[in-house]
């Protein structure tokens, strides 16, 4: 059996014509959907590269879906057997460590966010959101790789409460999580299920997150949801610097950790009769 990915569409296009020779079984996994995503779906281009998905899609023996909004359009497509495997993280096991708190951030409150690059992230929005708030003793810890972020920041005036660590360390990235109090991850990047949404379920941390359709039809009313504006997401941060409310959203984002701890076996279970075949 061969198991593909998609985007670049070239690769399971290739895997095709190689199973179709050997005899093999091919599985295809969407990461997206490229002709929707990166290229519109209205450019000639598009519309090539969205034929060929239809061919390789409809060719597989099965496919599969990181969310269920990908896995619908894969149906529309001619997609057989679309099988929808989220990602997932193990309950963070670490403790709190209060000497990696002070040395991240100043105030009371700890919040964190953790970005990829993508350009429809807005660090801007998050970083003058809790900049408004100082006042309020919170401050901002912002992760992700220097090659993608470190220009976007130096070209930006951050507040004394919010600061750039880079690319941490697994075990410090890990310890941080367990750490803070809240997370932030707004972004205006289209049919995106951000893995760190994942990770902060985890970590059992209240989030403030962007409303697009594919977070709230998994996440449900476990994330505190602002529009991607300054003004919102300040909003949002008040709230969850009250302690008591935050233990509220806490314990949501728990519950939703053991939900989606059942849904990742199931979907385990699924994948292994699918590889199995």
């Amino acid at each position: 059996m061969v198991y593909a990915q998609n985007p670049p569409i070239f690769c399971p296009l290739t895997c095709l014509l190689y199973c179709r020779v050997a005899g093999a079984r091919l599985v295809i996994d969407h990461h997206s959907i490229w002709s929707v995503k990166t290229l519109g779906g209205r450019s000639p281009l598009s519309r090539a590269i969205g034929f060929l998905e239809r061919v390789v899609s409809r060719a597989a023996d099965a496919n599969t879906a990181p969310h269920g909004m990908w896995a619908r359009m894969l149906e529309k497509l001619g997609a057989r057997d679309v099988l929808v495997y989220h990602d997932y993280v193990p309950k963070n096991t670490r403790r709190r460590d209060e000497a990696l708190r002070r040395r991240m951030g100043e105030g009371q409150t700890l919040a964190i966010s953790s970005h990829g690059g993508h350009p429809l992230e807005r660090l801007e929005v998050e970083a003058s959101a809790v900049g408004m708030d100082r006042g309020d003793g919170v401050s901002l810890v912002i992760s992700g790789p220097t090659e993608k972020l470190e220009r976007r920041f130096a070209a930006m005036s951050l507040p004394p409460n919010v600061r750039y660590a880079g690319f941490l360390e697994r075990e410090v990235y890990e310890s941080l999580k367990a750490s803070a109090d809240f997370a932030i991850n707004i972004t205006d990047e289209p049919y995106t299920l951000s893995h760190v949404l994942f990770e902060f379920a985890a970590s059992s941390l209240p989030v403030i997150s962007s409303r697009e359709p594919v977070v709230e039809e998994l996440f449900g009313d476990s994330l505190l949801y602002a529009d991607s504006t300054v003004d919102d997401v300040a909003e949002k941060v008040r709230t969850l610097c009250s302690g008591p409310t935050r233990a509220e959203w806490a314990a949501r984002a728990a519950r939703k950790q053991e939900e989606l701890t059942a849904m990742h076996e199931k979907e385990v279970a699924s994948l292994r009769r699918l590889v199995n075949g």
